[in-house]
């Protein structure tokens, strides 16, 4: 019986000591699967839901210029998914009559400045550091009953004056040489579309509206930067949509082959040949005299400019010369008047010019010197009509048919007034005893329509870009 009774104990025993080393190894697994779980939840990086990335919700971003390649390059940006602070951004291509937070413009930048001053809206970065985006296909528009491959440099118009960019690229397409192609830009220079569109064919880019009778024509390796321009914050555009208009000009888009350092270098090579070959400028119809003036002077965004070779602006060297250039000619006698133009800024505001000072005046220039320092700049140079009312206050002033000169200070010529037009309305407001002298500052395009009519009426029309050249063209304009 003891026997027995010991055989049950082991028999006991050894069951206790498998079951004990059944619980241990199931505890063993338990932890190595807790542990390695564990392990793989700290690498896994939580990934926030589109509501937490936009807690601010959507944020709509209008895109503007050349619709083509908008929608292009919104439909690229789209795809990324883009954020901009706590909105996501979603960019969509609109109308010319729907103001934009940021603007696309093929051509040089001189171009893209022009067309985005049309717009009425304001660049919140300088001209230099716009971002090119894309390239537009340039070419020819060929007339009908044209054949396009009888074309060469010497029968295809380049409009210089207006779409530089495309004019540079295309003759750099056709040229045997970048000194070739100069020449020929050199030779337009002061070709317009308006001008150009007279001709067999002329320069242009892919998508560009064409006058009626006229086909584009592609040219190989004439391409022309886009540039995207973002905006400041308005009435219209808010401040989250002006950042994002930064943010979309900085994406990565395929900017095509266009070489702007190319379009750049031909177009300064060509106002050197044209400077070289440029006769004296025409000899006034009357023999230059000091008499009663109308200063009518641009006052918009782009006298913030920088004057070739200095710090100042357009705006202060500009004003300094025709404060001490008032008095002067007030010392003499003469009744000095001032109006100032640029868009208008103010609600209620519809006019794009300001009568600062105006005729009679018996203070000897000193009321127009004393307003001229104290003006401002913003908006965009609504010089045609600025120039009708200037004429007009000039033909007023004088009713005796006494000498008056319109002195005209301009960076260019923005809006929607047709050449017709305005022609149409300097005329009625022009008198035979006016002169109109107008002086361009800066490198954007001259408005020739207003130069032949002031060089071909009595008055002036002069290019400056230096402070010396600036100083001597006004003295010019108010004959001292």
């Amino acid at each position: 019986m003891a026997r027995h009774s010991s055989g049950n104990s082991n028999l006991r025993l050894s069951k206790s000591l498998t079951t004990a080393l059944v619980i241990i190894i199931a505890l063993i697994i338990a932890l190595v699967v807790w542990l390695v779980n564990r392990s793989s939840d700290e690498d896994v990086v939580p990934t926030p839901s589109a509501s937490e990335e936009c807690i601010s919700g959507d944020l709509n971003l209008p895109v503007g210029g050349d619709s083509a390649t908008a929608e292009k390059l919104v439909d690229a940006y789209n795809e990324s998914a883009p954020t901009s602070r706590d909105f996501c951004v979603n960019a969509e291509a609109v109308g010319g009559n729907v103001q934009a937070a940021t603007y696309l413009f093929a051509g040089s930048r001189s171009d893209a400045a022009t067309a985005l001053s049309e717009t009425g809206a304001v660049a919140s970065a300088s001209e230099d550091s716009w971002p090119q985006v894309a390239s537009a296909q340039g070419g020819v528009a060929v007339a009908d009953g044209t054949d396009p491959s009888t074309l060469n440099l010497d029968t295809v118009a380049l409009p210089v004056a207006t779409n530089s960019g495309a004019s540079a690229a295309v003759a750099l397409a056709m040229a045997n040489s970048p000194e070739a192609a100069a020449a020929a830009l050199a030779r337009d220079a002061d070709v317009t579309a308006t001008g150009a569109s007279n001709s067999p064919a002329f320069a242009t880019v892919e998508g560009a509206e064409l006058p009626e009778g006229y086909t584009f024509e592609a040219l190989d390796g004439a391409e022309v930067p886009v540039w995207a321009i973002a905006t400041n914050a308005n009435d219209t555009i808010s401040e989250d949509q002006a950042r994002a208009a930064s943010d979309f000009g900085n994406f990565n888009f395929d900017k095509g082959g266009a070489d702007n350092d190319a379009l750049e270098s031909v177009l300064t090579q060509a106002e050197e040949t044209a400077a070289e070959t440029t006769e004296a400028p025409p000899v006034e119809a009357e023999p230059a005299s000091p008499s009663d003036t109308i200063i009518n002077v641009d006052t918009s965004t782009n006298m913030d400019r920088v004057v070739d070779g200095t710090q100042e602006t357009y705006h202060t060297v500009v004003s300094r010369s025709l404060a001490n250039l008032a008095r002067e000619t007030g010392s003499l006698g003469n009744q000095v008047a001032l109006n100032n133009y640029s868009s208008p800024l103010n609600p209620g505001v519809t006019k794009g010019w300001r009568a600062n000072v105006s005729f009679p005046d018996a203070s000897g220039g000193e009321n127009a010197a004393g307003a001229i320092v104290r003006l401002g700049t913003g908006g965009v140079p609504l010089t045609r009509a600025s120039v009708v009312a200037a004429t007009q206050i000039a033909k007023e002033g004088s009713p005796d048919g006494q000498p008056m000169r319109v002195v005209i200070v301009t960076s260019g010529s923005a809006g929607e007034y047709t050449d017709e037009a305005f022609l149409n309305d300097l005329g009625a407001a022009f008198a035979d005893n006016i002169s109109l002298h107008v002086i361009h500052v800066g490198h954007d395009p001259i408005d020739t329509v207003l130069s032949d009519f002031a060089t071909t009426h009595n008055g002036s029309s002069t290019q400056a870009t230096t402070v010396e050249h600036i100083d001597a063209a006004l003295r010019e304009a108010f004959g001292l």
